[in-house]
């Protein structure tokens, strides 16, 4: 919509939205003299107060994005929400998410709201009659900072005017930032603002992970900052990504900031003079409440170059505890507790590092692209040979499992493959493509109703429904090339595999195939950890599965309870599950042997390198 929100307009809409449960159905907004009770904007947001019908002493808040012209998308929306949601599970120290919605609202000409519609759920389009709404309903707490406007700034809470004071700041806040740093979350946005009291529990709250982010790696590229908050490698864009230590920068800002009232480093006022922050001869001056160990350690938490800082939180937690041992401080012992857990993981950490450092030195940003190039082409290479050796082997199983192959010149059969070729294009790009995917596995069922089950059909859905691009792919050009060669009748050599029934042996050494194939990508790390060790779980165990359903078919065929279908006797289930059991334990010997080899060879190269030194 183009027209200008004041705030009349805003807790109109509001209200029509909280009127008609649009909202949160359980939660009705808090009114002050006919006029809803806002706790405070930011520059994207407004922060309004919510209660609980049922127990209306319970207070909380509301977050509004979208008033001020500025939503994020719907996946980061639900993204972040879901990071702070996660992370508050774990941590006492971080605000606790209750609920989120988004919604889009269709407005007349006379700026009426005709319709509101669930924009996670529903389809919508934007134009100038809808507005774009985001909400996040928290709990309630006690922002710490007040500003005027002319940008000056006091805390709202005096104690922070003390040392003590902030050191359990530190601790707490350090806490909430060493758990998001352990689930590989960057906050990018650590500041005063974001930080609250909780007064019924007494302890500091980190909130807003608006523009927090989720990092495999522990890096992250995007541009996000605060002026004086911001880490100098994002600033001045030193480096093209940027890690944790950029939120212990932040950290240390904001400790400078409460031990130096309210000024930043350079500065006389709560305003960043960046000429003189991120310039990296500056050296930061004492703060004015700051002891002398509190100074050294902020002093290394904002280092203007990342690798001089403190390497992780649970690190810097570590140096605080030594100034906590100093401090008089009442009622520390939850502090005390932090500051033992901190330096035990710390000291983990620490003997981790070492361990690695021993074994191989810290490779350059050039060398780590280089070595995962080689990876990447080793990877693709094995890729390759695994999709050539089961795009054979099913063929030839198709021709050992599917005599009859009547199917191949109808339209509803030969559909599916194209599909799945598709779907394996697909596949490289996301893992399993819902749409596609599902209408595969459909069609497949009306194909199968219609012509009966055959060794494509269960093959390909199979296939499909692993979301590995390699195996879809292979299942799709293996059913193509076995529809030709029976529609030309070429290579009709190969009918002996079915003549002299075996399939089976195919069967058998595909599977094996593909429980090598399978951890050879865990070896790789080219898949998550759950989708590749619950694929080589699933095949590992495939042989039990095999071995059970073949006896119990092979019982109630016995007793004449069923038929048991020609393709489903061709597979020999126990005869193949049994043989594959034996090969996977032959695996798992020589695999064992292997390490044993390796262990011992290095353990002697120990032994002789420890007699070299005796005899030195």
């Amino acid at each position: 919509m183009n027209r200008e929100f004041d705030r009349e307009y805003v807790e109109s809409v509001l209200c029509a939205l909280d009127d008609h449960a649009c909202l949160f159905p359980q939660f009705a907004l808090k009114k002050l003299n006919s006029e809803l009770k806002l706790l405070g904007t930011g520059g994207f947001s407004s922060v309004y107060e919510m209660y609980n019908k049922e127990r209306p002493e319970l207070s909380f808040a509301l977050k509004v994005i979208g008033f001020q012209r500025h939503t994020i998308s719907s996946a980061e929306f639900w993204n972040t929400g879901r990071i702070q949601w996660i992370l508050c599970q774990e941590s006492r120290y971080i605000v606790r998410v209750l609920d989120a919605r988004e919604l889009a609202l269709v407005f007349d000409e006379n700026d009426v709201i005709t319709e509101v519609k669930d924009a996670a759920k529903e389809v919508w389009e934007e134009t100038e009659k809808t507005l774009h709404l985001q909400f996040v309903l928290m709990e309630k707490l006690d922002e710490l900072i007040e500003k005027d406007r002319f940008a000056r700034a006091k805390l709202l809470r005096d104690e922070l005017g003390t040392s003590s004071e902030v050191l359990k700041f530190a601790f707490e806040i350090g806490q909430a930032l060493a758990t998001a740093h352990t689930n590989n979350c960057l906050h990018r946005d650590v500041k005063i603002e974001n930080i609250f009291w909780d007064a019924n529990e007494q302890i500091y709250k980190l909130g807003d992970f608006g523009i927090a982010k989720w990092a495999e790696d522990g890096n992250a590229e995007t541009i996000v900052y605060t002026d004086g908050y911001g880490a100098p490698e994002i600033e001045r864009r030193l480096y093209d990504s940027y890690n944790a230590t950029a939120d212990i920068y932040s950290l240390g800002i904001t400790l400078y900031l409460l031990l130096n009232d309210l000024k930043f480093p350079g500065s006389d006022g709560y305003y960043s003079k960046v000429e003189v922050q991120y310039n990296p001869e500056f050296v930061f001056p004492a703060p004015i409440h700051a002891s002398e160990g509190m100074t050294r350690i902020i002093r290394k938490m904002c280092s203007f170059y990342p690798e001089d800082r403190y390497r992780t939180m649970n690190e810097v937690l570590a140096e605080l505890s030594a100034i906590l041992d100093s401090e008089n401080i009442e009622d520390a012992d939850e502090l005390f507790e932090l500051a033992d857990i901190a330096t035990e993981t710390f000291k983990e950490e620490k003997d981790t590092e070492a361990e690695v450092a021993s074994k191989e030195r810290e490779k350059t940003r050039a060398e780590r692209k280089e070595e995962q190039k080689i990876i990447d082409i080793l990877y693709r290479e094995d890729s390759i040979k695994y999709f050539l050796a089961i795009t054979i082997i099913l063929t030839l199983l198709f021709k050992g499992l599917q005599p009859e192959s009547p199917m191949i010149t109808n339209w509803m059969f030969f559909v599916i493959p194209a599909a799945v070729l598709l779907e394996a294009l697909l596949q490289s790009i996301k893992e399993f493509h819902l749409v596609l995917g599902t209408a595969i596995v459909v069609f497949s069922a009306l194909s199968i109703y219609s012509l009966g089950l055959t060794a494509p059909h269960i093959i390909l859905l199979l296939c499909v429904l692993t979301g590995c691009p390699v195996l879809t792919l292979a299942a799709g050009v293996s059913t193509e090339l076995w529809m030709l060669l029976e529609y030309t009748g070429k290579l009709g050599f190969l009918n002996y595999i079915c003549k002299w029934d075996l399939g089976w042996i195919l069967l058998t050494i595909l599977l094996l195939v593909v429980n090598r194939y399978f951890h050879m990508r865990i070896e790789w790390e080219k898949t998550t950890y759950i989708r590749a060790y619950l694929g080589a779980y699933i095949y590992d165990k495939m042989f039990l599965v095999m071995a059970l359903v073949g006896s119990v078919l092979f019982l109630l065929q016995k007793c004449g309870v069923i038929a048991v279908p020609d393709i489903v006797g061709r597979m020999h289930l126990v005869r193949t599950g049994m043989i594959s059991f034996a090969a996977m334990c032959l695996f798992a010997w020589r695999d064992g042997v292997l390490d044993e080899d390796s262990a011992s060879t290095e353990e002697g190269e120990e032994s002789a390198e420890d007699d070299e030194f005796v005899d030195e």
